[in-house]
């Protein structure tokens, strides 16, 4: 009896596959526009999650930059040392040890060390931060001071223990990495900043997405650096989400598109056409990374095509408003009239496809004085058997905030929790009517930025998830009428 559900569910999710992979076959016919080419004062600043990530998502770009006189630099967030197999095949045995972590993090430092030297990247102008690998968003969520560092479970290590690091012995906390990145920033200049898409799947991508955008808004929100900060160009590159690219394997003749359900969204997306001599060395720098080919070369090899692509979103604002404004409802009109803060691919893997009551749709907030309003919309009505998450971080113009985010987790039979957080669900939509006093406390030298996401479990199994968007906080106007207490 228990064979025939499981022929059912392997069949269903064998049909789903093989109609997302059709889907994305279609899109090959798509023509994006291309990207500006670099030029001679192009100052490309690229932040990779890993080593590998950097020449996967821009090593043409990388390559014409120099070519054309610019600059480049490049800053590995991670050594991307936490990879259990690979460690495993180094050493030759199974029971691995911290030490082992730490020599393998030396091996891919120098494979990105020859990598980028290949692409033309001096060595000086290669740094390592050496924050934990599978650690970025743990830092973010729940170790942003120094009082409470995140230890690695690979590494045991709570400080930077890489004798190569930018700055060794730094703890392992949001203040920390987040200032060591404006600091890089605030010390190059750059024209152009690259990092992961907030919709990468891999978590270190999008903690360095999440990381590297705040870093720059708070550069802009900075009275002495906000004149160059403001001119910065800041792309979004994609490594990691489901069976993407298709086919995988060499094909340096095909275009790399993004996958289909990302492809018509929020993001703008651009191409940047390579020559066959770039695609080549493009190809030879990812061969160089010896300790990943040799797990998944046939994937990584498969970024070596004739465009590399980039994605821009739109700077989100959380514009003040007034009570009698504020939707209150999860079917209020007033909605209407507001932005997504961010539109989410639907039915991009097997069990999004098969749990709809779970799978994000878009993501939407607005605030007055003392009540933040968070909608989800999902892609079919809400379930009693899932559980809908929200996450928040308030950072104020210094990037201080508290130790740990503000995360709301609920179902549809719930009505109001602690704090005084009230929920309303109806159909598609989730509503999450806040009191702006638990950000305060959270934040209590100001709120300027709003770090957002949302993810659906069912009990403790993941199903979906946003990558965070951050939003800049306008403030409102001194000298506004006092609002009535509540909503």
């Amino acid at each position: 009896m228990i064979a025939i559900p499981c022929v059912y569910m392997g069949g269903a999710a064998l049909c789903i596959l093989m109609r997302e992979r059709r889907a994305n076959a279609d899109l090959v016919s798509l023509r994006l526009p291309r990207l500006q080419p670099p030029g001679a004062h192009t100052r490309l600043l690229v932040f990779s999650p890993h080593p590998d990530d950097d020449t996967l998502g821009c090593a043409g770009l990388m390559q014409q930059t120099l070519a054309q006189g610019g600059t480049v630099e490049v800053v590995f967030l991670t050594n991307g040392d936490a990879f259990r197999t690979a460690v495993e095949c180094m050493t030759h045995r199974m029971n691995v040890t911290p030490a082992d972590y730490l020599r393998f993090a030396d091996l891919r430092q120098q494979e990105s060390l020859r990598a980028l030297q290949h692409l033309g990247v001096p060595a000086q102008n290669i740094l390592f931060l050496g924050y934990p690998d599978r650690g970025s968003m743990e830092i973010w969520n729940r170790h942003w001071n120094a009082s409470s560092p995140y230890t690695s479970p690979f590494t045991a290590s709570s400080h930077v223990p890489y004798p190569r690091a930018w700055r060794q012995g730094a703890p392992y906390c949001g203040t920390a990495l987040l200032g060591q990145i404006e600091q890089v920033m605030r010390q190059y200049r750059p024209t152009l900043v690259t990092v992961t898409h907030p919709q990468d799947a891999h978590v270190d991508h999008e903690g360095a997405s999440v990381f590297v955008t705040c870093a720059l808004q708070l550069l802009r929100l900075s009275p002495a650096d906000s004149e160059w900060a403001q001119k910065v160009r800041l792309r979004y590159f994609l490594v990691h989400r489901g069976d993407w690219p298709e086919p995988q394997g060499v094909y340096p003749s095909l275009p790399l598109l993004p996958p289909r359900p990302m492809a018509f969204l929020d993001t703008t997306w651009k191409c940047l056409p390579l020559t066959h001599a770039e695609i080549l060395k493009k190809l030879q720098s990812i061969d160089l990374y010896k300790s990943q080919t040799a797990m998944m070369g046939r994937f990584l090899r498969s970024f070596a095509r004739r465009t590399e692509i980039y994605g821009e979103l739109p700077r989100q604002m959380l514009l003040p408003g007034s009570s009698k404004n504020l939707p209150v409802t999860p079917r209020s009109a007033a909605w209407k009239n507001i932005a997504p803060t961010l539109l989410n691919p639907l039915r991009d893997d097997v069990l999004r496809a098969m749990n709809g009551s779970a799978n994000i749709r878009a993501l939407y907030a607005c605030r007055s004085k003392n009540t933040l309003a968070v909608q989800v919309m999902l892609r079919d009505p809400a379930a009693v058997r899932y559980l809908y998450h929200i996450t928040l971080r308030p950072i104020n113009a210094a990037g201080q905030s508290g130790s740990r985010d503000l995360q709301v987790v609920v179902s549809p039979r719930t009505k109001k929790i602690k704090n005084g957080i009230i929920i309303r669900v109806r159909g598609r939509r989730i509503l999450f009517l806040i009191p702006w006093r638990l950000l305060q406390t959270l934040s209590p030298h100001g709120i300027d930025l709003l770090s957002l996401s949302a993810r659906t479990t069912l009990a403790t199994v993941p199903i979906d998830k946003t990558g965070p968007r951050i939003l800049l906080c306008k403030p409102f106007p001194s000298g506004q009428q006092k609002l009535p207490p509540g909503i």
